[in-house]
């Protein structure tokens, strides 16, 4: 499924929406792909919302790999910095089991659960995004 946004707060009604989707489905992995730019924080700060997480609480952290929001039991994973993160590593499967998890640079994992949602966000041009949804 391809859904455009054509601005930052539509992005992040999204993203709400998504999270609502995620927490009815039992989905606990949000596997976020795109370039620098293309409204991948944004996004989390939608789904976050979702959680009642305040957006100001959401930050590009490219110096946090997790940030963990334990009023929600929410995780924050950043792969920025990391190429090919192994389980060795890092172990990102153990926060899968424990909450729901939202990945920016997903690119970076090799595996993810079976029923992870992947979102891949394009940029469009400057305030136009296109979001293709798996499960």
């Amino acid at each position: 499924m391809k859904i455009f946004t054509y601005s930052e707060k539509e992005t992040k009604i999204l993203g709400k929406m998504i999270g609502s989707f995620v927490q009815k489905q039992g989905i606990n992995v949000i596997a976020l792909y795109g370039e620098m730019g293309t409204g991948k924080t944004v996004l989390t700060k939608g789904i976050a919302s979702a959680f009642g997480i305040e957006e100001k609480d959401i930050a590009s952290s490219s110096f946090v790999i997790v940030s963990h929001y334990p009023e929600a039991n929410f995780y924050h994973i950043d792969l920025y910095r990391l190429d090919n993160v192994k389980e060795e590593d890092i172990d990102l499967w153990e926060y899968f089991e424990l909450g729901t998890c939202v990945i920016e640079w997903a690119q970076s994992i090799n595996e993810l659960p079976e029923n992870a949602l992947k979102i891949t966000i394009d940029l469009v041009d400057e305030t136009t995004r296109v979001f293709e949804m798996e499960i």
